[in-house]
């Protein structure tokens, strides 16, 4: 960390690499990149993917884990198991996956649509604009972290007492009330700190954007701060820039 400000103090390109010294540049870092558009839309950008894909991560993942307190032993352990297959995939071997089951010309999600009725989904391109390859590489995320959330939202209600919960059924409570009033208050924390690391995890996100968007199409339209600061520092040889940005 301190390296990182004292870089983003200085001029430190290639040259300043090779002699491993930098020439020191006071605030020029930071005024040449909070006059810098770039920075502003992606900033938006990110902290608009962070909250859609933070919001679907916790939401979906809450919801699988009340459906495993509900199901049977047996099935209970298939989805489980099913869980930790996901969580345990390396990102590079999920962005694979995903591209092969979303790409236009053989993709199976196309072919699924398709013969499913949805419509004419042949030859579709997943990756036109903006907004779908930022939703492809959300939803790409989402899938890889719903099963932390689980476990995480699942350990936790087996420790909501079931005393309380028979309880409130017995006067009246519906099941959002017994959530709103008996089952949150107790994953309250737990909630919250799912939400932090999601938020720190997805605010910083690079190897799914950058692969799945693929390196030759991105672009400042479809930057993520993660992907931002990674071009400007090593695709730019500008470390210093890269530094600033960072710490911004």
């Amino acid at each position: 960390l301190y390296r990182l400000v004292v870089l983003s103090f200085q001029q430190y390109g290639l040259p300043e690499l090779i002699q491993r010294t930098g020439v020191w540049i006071g605030f020029d870092n930071y005024a040449s990149v909070l006059r810098d558009d770039v920075f502003w839309d992606t900033l938006l950008r990110t902290v608009v993917f962070t909250a859609a894909t933070v919001g679907l991560t916790i939401g979906l993942g809450t919801s699988i884990a009340f459906l495993l307190i509900r199901v049977s032993s047996w099935v209970r352990v298939l989805l489980t198991a099913g869980l930790v297959l996901a969580w345990s995939m390396p990102a590079v071997v999920a962005v694979q996956v995903w591209f092969w089951m979303t790409n236009l010309q053989n993709g199976i999600l196309n072919y699924v649509l398709t013969e499913a009725g949805v419509g004419d989904f042949a030859q579709h391109d997943w990756y036109e604009t903006t907004f779908s390859k930022l939703a492809m590489v959300s939803l790409l995320i989402v899938w890889g972290a719903i099963p932390f959330v689980t476990i995480t939202v699942y350990a936790g209600l087996a420790q909501v007492p079931r005393e309380l919960v028979e309880a409130a059924e017995i006067d009246g409570a519906g099941s959002l009330r017994i959530f709103r009033d008996v089952t949150y208050p107790i994953l309250k924390p737990i909630f919250l700190i799912l939400t932090s690391l999601s938020i720190i995890w997805d605010f910083g996100v690079f190897t799914q954007p950058y692969l799945l968007i693929g390196a030759s199409q991105v672009d400042p339209s479809n930057y993520l701060m993660g992907v931002y600061v990674f071009i400007e520092a090593f695709g730019q040889t500008d470390f210093g820039r890269g530094a600033a940005i960072s710490l911004l």
